[in-house]
């Protein structure tokens, strides 16, 4: 090798961590942030005492850990923090309490403490008895080639350096020097295969050539060496203990030890197959030098596939309450995309962080402006739904509403959340009004008048009429869309048509129509936002004709006589009277777009929300910077 292809190598080794195909050691996430110590009362409201001592103490053995006093006392939010804070960094134990730290769903610490820190516990351990197999392979391969196993700084390398290193140690003009050289500079396969089988092949031809020149003297001397070698590597390998004398027993004793210390089913099997061969001793040779590690291949080939699905599982588990959650699309693009490689390596670096970094996005994508007569909400980046009552010019009086939440609705007075844990509360009044739980498993709420719709996770719109505690009417199911008016019920279907009813909450649907993503109500006007991008509006009778308002939309917003389009592009356009009035460019980078009377509301893309009242003409006032959007 020369010095600038050893220099490459070198190079590459900073940006790679390479592992056999059955390792899976992973490069470091970034370390998780320290959650703010107040962090239990802004996302858990009340912090919760459901877990028991016993609970804890078994929660807490998961991590190796003997809890005193002071953390048995702790209620289950402050006790998940504590378990994160020992918890061993970048680990799947560290992760999870994380997540279910930073839950909003009161019972998700509890979950963790009871259920979640043993999975996750078990994860870790899988993964490190992985780490352990990927270190027995490079012990085996340094006895194979003259390396001392012990030496601990040569076996916990990478296998890309430990591949380096053996060349750089191995004897000029060696076939195990050439092989070496070979594997490093290809790619993963390479190296596995030079772990696997080349290096053994490799310095087999060494010997090889070595008797060629020999005495008949040094040929005994070399074949009882390589031997002693081919046991010691096997040894190692299958991770049992080595001793010199077992190394030095007959064969036979040798195999049958194997045969039962052993774990692996397959190299069990081919040990008692050759310990019973009738021709023994090339038997007992071949399970040595061969035979025991291509056993011990299959055995981890099943391994590694077992821990594969295992991980596919979780990973399509998370993907599928994504979907069904639909807040969460960078969540379920990660996943998927974890999926699709469907790598130990993908798949673990989303469960450990992947996961993490596509929720924070989604949380982010949450934030927004809300409208309702002289009420301006605003949905903080953090999840805190902040309302105020008045003037746009105000720069006080924001009430901080609810924790946790991912949809902030605004009507009249009353004002509707939806919390990350799908539960959806709704007060009447004043700002500082007691809410009332309406309904659990929701994706999305709306409010109109005194009408309050939910569509639940199952695909069902329910909508009740009247006071807070009126009884639910089931409107739809197979929706991924509520909208509702006063007198109209909007659903949109998860085939993409828009239907609409006007009146009673019992009076039949009108197919409005079809290739719609996005269906908006207001007054007597109906607006569907094409799968292409165009945005349709309607005025009259639920069978009035549609009327193509603009294309290249993401957004449609509908309020009295105003029309707001979102494009693509980010600018935000909007038109007061008539279907066919002259649009007006309001806002460029714009995120979201909100519309009430004559308010026009705009969260762009620094965090900062935007309010105007009055003209279209009118000015701006800043009300908000929700924090960072990316």
């Amino acid at each position: 090798m020369s010095k600038n292809m050893r220099a490459a190598a070198h190079l590459l080794i900073a940006g790679v961590t390479a592992t056999a195909v059955w390792s899976t050691a992973l490069a470091a996430p970034a370390a998780a942030a320290e959650p703010a110590t107040t962090a239990a009362a802004s996302i858990v409201a009340d912090p919760t005492n459901l877990a028991t001592d016993e609970d804890k103490v078994k929660a807490a053995a998961a991590l190796g850990l003997n809890p005193g006093i002071d953390m048995l006392v702790l209620d289950d939010q402050a006790f998940v923090l504590s378990l994160w804070r020992q918890a061993k960094p970048d680990t799947f134990v560290q992760g999870a309490a994380l997540r279910a730290y930073d839950d909003s769903d009161p019972q998700a610490a509890y979950q963790f403490i009871t259920a979640g820190v043993f999975a996750a516990a078990a994860d870790d351990a899988q993964a490190e008895i992985a780490a352990e197999r990927a270190k027995a392979l490079r012990r085996s391969v340094a006895v194979i080639v003259g390396l001392d196993p012990a030496e601990t700084a040569l076996i916990e390398l990478t296998d890309l350096n430990f591949i380096i290193e053996v060349w750089e140690r191995a004897e000029a003009g060696s076939f195990v020097k050439a092989a070496a050289e070979q594997a490093i500079k290809g790619t993963r396969t390479e190296w596995t295969a030079f772990l696997t089988t080349g290096a053994a092949a490799a310095e087999d031809l060494d010997v090889k050539k070595k008797l060629e020149d020999a005495t008949a003297e040094e040929a005994a001397e070399l074949k009882a060496e390589q031997l002693a070698a081919a046991k010691r590597s096997l040894l190692q390998l299958l991770l049992l203990p080595v001793t010199e004398e077992l190394v030095n027993a007959p064969n036979r004793q040798y195999v049958l030890h194997v045969l039962n210390n052993a774990k692996g089913t397959e190299v069990k099997l081919a040990a008692q197959a050759a310990v019973n061969a009738t021709d023994l001793e090339t038997a007992l040779s071949d399970f040595i030098f061969t035979g025991g590690a291509t056993a011990n291949g299959k055995d981890e080939a099943a391994a590694a596939a077992k821990e594969l699905a295992g991980y596919k599982a979780q990973v399509t588990a998370i993907r599928d309450a994504a979907v069904l959650d639909s807040w969460l699309p960078d969540l379920v693009a990660a996943a998927d995309q974890a999926l699709t490689t469907g790598t130990l390596l993908s798949l673990q670096t989303f469960l450990l962080k992947g996961q993490d970094e596509a929720r924070a996005k989604d949380k982010k994508s949450w934030a927004g402006p809300a409208l309702s007569g002289t009420r301006i909400g605003v949905l903080h980046t953090d999840g805190t739904a902040y309302v105020k009552d008045g003037s746009v010019s105000a720069t006080g009086g924001w009430a901080k509403e609810y924790p946790g939440v991912k949809q902030l609705v605004l009507a009249g007075d009353r004002i509707g959340v939806l919390t990350a844990d799908g539960t959806a509360y709704v007060k009447d009044g004043s700002l500082s009004a007691p809410w009332a739980k309406e309904y659990t498993g929701v994706k999305q709420l709306a409010l109109a008048g005194d009408r309050i719709g939910v569509l639940t996770t199952s695909g069902n719109a329910l909508v009740k009429e009247g006071a807070l505690n009126a009884a639910w009417s089931t409107q739809h199911t197979g929706i991924k869309q509520i909208a509702l008016t006063t007198t109209r019920v909007g659903v949109l279907t998860t085939g993409g048509v828009a239907y609409v009813k006007e009146g009673a909450l019992n009076t039949a649907w009108a197919n409005e129509k079809s290739g719609v993503t996005q269906l908006a109500l207001s007054g007597n006007r109906i607006g569907a936002l094409a799968t292409d991008g165009i945005a349709w509006v309607k005025e009259g009778t639920l069978s009035a004709s549609w009327v193509n308002e603009r294309a290249g939309g993401k957004q449609l917003v509908l309020a009295g006589d105003r029309i707001g389009v979102l494009a693509n592009d980010g600018v935000a356009w909007v038109k007061d009277g008539a279907l066919n009035a002259a649009w007006a460019n309001e806002q460029t980078n714009v995120v979201k777009l909100a519309l009430d009377a004559n308010r026009i509301g705009v969260l762009r893309g620094d965090g900062t929300v935007y309010v105007k009242d009055g003209v279209l003409s009118a000015g701006w006032y800043t009300q908000m910077n929700v924090g960072p959007l990316s």
